[in-house]
């Protein structure tokens, strides 16, 4: 039995933005519709071959996993974005702007984001205050497959 799909945020645990737009995510997203998965995880990995990704996708871009397909890039930022409150609400402004820019800009602060060995490869490295959300938010594989399954015939199972 599958339980009701949250979207998992697949990110670069040993990457500190990633790390730490992780980290702001779990603080502003109060109403929980997000679950992470660092990519070098069983799990992240999992949502990554569930959206029919590579696992190297994920070194250098964010992947929100997602029933309707993934998001990647500034879509994977404005897509956080929409489902958050004011005033981050107002950032999913930036699909307005076209794709190509938004992403050249994306992989241009990618490339020179930090670099750091994660404690937990499964999930990136937590700041001290969140531990205790951060685990909480951890996607398992049955949510992996509750996003199949809320989707037939589009992904693959883990």
């Amino acid at each position: 039995m599958t339980h009701q799909p949250r979207d998992i945020v697949v990110f670069d645990g040993d990457c500190g933005l990633c790390n730490g737009f992780v980290a702001w995510l779990i603080r502003h997203d109060r109403d929980r519709r997000f679950l992470i998965a660092g990519s070098a995880g069983a799990v992240g990995r999992a949502a990554l071959d569930a959206m029919d990704l590579a696992p190297e996708v994920a070194a250098s871009t964010l992947v929100i996993a997602t029933p309707s397909g993934p998001h990647l890039r500034s879509d994977a930022v404005a897509t956080v974005a929409s489902r958050l409150g004011w005033p981050w609400r107002g950032g999913a402004a930036i699909s307005w702007v076209p794709r190509g820019l938004r992403d050249g800009v994306y992989a241009a602060v990618a490339a020179r984001r930090p670099r750091r060995p994660a404690n937990d490869p499964a999930c990136g490295t937590p700041p001290g205050e969140l531990v205790t959300e951060w685990r909480a938010r951890l996607a398992t594989t049955e949510d992996v497959e509750a996003i199949v399954a809320a989707s037939p015939g589009r992904h693959r199972s883990p």
